[in-house]
């Protein structure tokens, strides 16, 4: 194998660094607020009092074993291309966590009770929007510092027009960054995911060759009541809720719903079809969704809607997810079971660390391959090197 990708991974610096990393004017603004964010996230804790550095020696115990904001480059993102040599990885894309909290402060209606802040006296959406463009800011100047090796996503926020998606997305293209993270909990613009309205943004990402993703976190807010999980919420001593996934079972099994939505409006409302160059990936949103998914759309759009589609699409829908989609299983997850049952979708599914959170599991690339061991002949080629090439391209 000449060359592993790693299609997700993160910065992962604490609360007490965020000012030497994003400024100090937001890291002044976030301790005004006095989040409560101490125990929302016990297992990727957004506050590590006392860590000052990030020192941690790069060993094969550390880079595998060791998660949290201790483990060498979760802070200092110029350290990490030493990591990947020591992981034998040869591009990594990074996904945000104090990104994701700005995300979350600007797209989620129930951020306040979240992160523990009162919306009273507190703009969280005018507070997130100062922080994802911070993350931005951050995320050129380490892709330029790492021969874009790593590479930082961008964020582009939605909640504006379809012309001002595409100038970020340009600024951001401009300074450097070389793919791209929209939130997944609301329609771009106010509108389908499909709507030819947004193609301009869709052209623009497939023009230039940059991936366009969603990621764990950006969920939040995607059901309109909170109430289907009561009853569900079973918790233990050992939680290991983070600011992206709260575990429980009932979210834990769900955490697909958005990526489903999306996509599935995206391939049957000819979004793939029009933009066929468009690399689009769903990131630590699980995999085991993706074929059924492909199933149950390649059903309607033979059957029912063969003729109303007629005009809209000229492949099945399980191609276009072949062609343009790719997601990240699990370490948990089976993935050789995958590979076998739906040998059409064996481009989809990607490895993917998540360095150094801990859902990514210790020891990931090693369970991963013993777990393709009996996959059909190719699959491990496939997960680990040139599958995630759509999101990584050289």
């Amino acid at each position: 194998m000449t060359a592993v990708l790693d299609v997700d991974s993160h910065e992962m610096a604490p609360l007490e660094l965020w000012g030497e990393l994003f400024g100090e004017e937001i890291a002044r603004r976030v301790n005004e607020v006095g989040f409560d964010i101490h125990s929302r996230a016990r297992a990727n804790p957004l506050s590590v009092p006392g860590l000052v550095a990030d020192t941690t020696p790069i060993t094969q115990e550390t880079v595998w074993r060791l998660k949290g904001a201790s483990a060498p480059s979760a802070i200092d993102l110029r350290r990490r291309p030493d990591v990947l040599d020591e992981m034998g990885i040869t591009r990594q894309l990074v996904f945000p966590t104090f990104g994701l909290f700005a995300l979350i402060l600007v797209n989620d209606p129930n951020a306040h009770a979240w992160l523990g802040f009162d919306p009273g006296r507190v703009d969280g959406r005018e507070l997130g929007r100062m922080a994802v463009a911070a993350h931005n800011d951050w995320a050129a100047d380490i892709t330029r510092s790492t021969s874009d090796r790593v590479r930082p996503v961008g964020i582009v926020l939605t909640d504006t027009s379809v012309e001002d998606m595409v100038r970020q997305a340009r600024s951001m293209l401009e300074r450097g960054i070389r793919a791209l993270m929209i939130p997944a909990n609301v329609p771009p613009a106010g509108t389908s995911p499909a709507n030819p309205d947004l193609d301009p943004f869709w052209r623009f990402a497939a023009e230039a060759d940059v991936p366009v993703t969603i990621h764990l976190g950006t969920d939040f807010g995607f059901l309109a009541s909170g109430a289907w999980s009561k009853g569900v919420e079973v918790f233990h001593p050992s939680d290991k809720s983070t600011v992206e996934l709260p575990i429980e079972p009932y979210r834990a099994t769900t955490i697909h719903f958005c990526a489903e939505n999306l996509i599935s409006t995206m391939v049957l409302g000819g979004v793939f079809e029009r933009h066929p160059s468009l690399r689009f990936g769903a990131i630590e949103l699980a995999a085991g969704w993706v074929g059924p998914l492909a199933e149950r759309l390649d059903c309607w759009a033979e059957g029912q809607f063969r003729s109303r589609l007629d005009g809209t699409l000229s492949m099945r829908p399980s191609e276009y997810l072949a062609r343009n989609v790719r997601v990240t299983p699990f370490y948990f997850e089976p993935i050789a079971r995958y590979f076998e049952r739906h040998r059409d979708l064996s481009s989809v599914y990607c490895y993917s660390t998540d360095y150094p959170h801990v859902e990514g599991g210790k020891d990931s690339r090693a369970l991963q391959e013993a777990a393709l061991a009996q996959a059909p002949d190719g699959a491990r080629e496939r997960f680990f090197a040139t599958n995630g090439e759509l999101l990584l391209p050289a």
